[in-house]
């Protein structure tokens, strides 16, 4: 009788070892979790990141829209992506400016 109580001592302490074990290191275990909070902080600043850009694309938009246009930010946009000068201006070419297609 006395060998039948360790091994249910033996039994019942291997399978605390087991749950214990998948409870830290199993597919929903802690240390998942903790990936699982530090990827969820990791999306947070990525959507805060899109955001900010869709509302400065928006206002962009608005800014091109017929009707509103701002003119300044259209000479703005000729400058720079489509290199246009006035004419009698003179124009200085950087590396990287001299190399952009």
């Amino acid at each position: 009788m006395h060998m039948v109580s360790r091994l249910q001592a033996l039994g019942l302490s291997l399978l605390v070892l087991y749950f214990a074990f998948h409870a830290f290191a199993g597919e929903k275990g802690l240390g998942r979790w903790t990936d699982a909070q530090i990827e969820l902080e990791t999306r947070k600043t990525e959507l805060v990141e899109m955001q900010q850009e869709i509302e400065r694309l928006r206002v962009d938009i608005r800014r091109l829209t017929p009707g509103s246009v701002d003119p300044d930010y259209v000479e703005a946009l000729a400058r720079d992506k489509l290199a246009f000068v006035y004419p009698g201006e003179i124009v200085l070419l950087t590396p990287e400016r001299s190399s952009a297609n």
